[in-house]
């Protein structure tokens, strides 16, 4: 690979991560708290599912280009990257639609639902900040590949 394109390439995977980790830190401390804070309770659910499948979608298409990228730059940054695409794929084909039935069944007035509800939004949770510190091993591993 000609200088060049090894740059070119470097780039686009340091590119791509930073739009990922962006886009995360954004929605998690700007837009989600905003919504839930300006609207009531039931516009805010009906925004934040509205939102969320697109969140997932776009952070899991950045973390796959950065991915792609990624592999020609540090193996180890391609793999972890696959990782964070593939999260956010699982949470949003897996994870999303039984939080939001089990929500929908605590709205109906089921107590049974109430605690894996919240279990369930809490690995959501914790699943968002691994990502995150997983984006920061891989800007390390792209920084050593300079």
């Amino acid at each position: 690979m000609s200088p060049f394109v090894q740059d070119l390439v470097f780039y686009i995977a340091l590119f791509f991560s930073a739009l990922t980790a962006g886009g995360m830190i954004l929605f998690a401390a700007g837009v989600a708290p905003t919504i839930h804070r300006v609207l009531d309770k039931a516009p805010a659910r009906t925004v934040t599912r509205a939102i969320f499948p697109i969140y997932y979608l776009v952070l899991a298409v950045l973390a796959a280009i950065a991915a792609g990228a990624g592999f020609f730059v540090n193996v180890a940054a391609g793999i972890l990257l696959t990782v964070i695409a593939g999260g956010f794929v699982f949470a949003r084909q897996v994870m999303m639609p039984r939080i939001n039935a089990l929500n929908d069944e605590v709205s109906r007035g089921s107590t049974v639902s109430v605690g894996p509800a919240k279990m369930l939004h809490a690995w959501s949770v914790r699943t968002n900040i691994l990502q995150l510190v997983l984006l920061i091993v891989v800007f390390w591993f792209l920084a050593l590949s300079r």
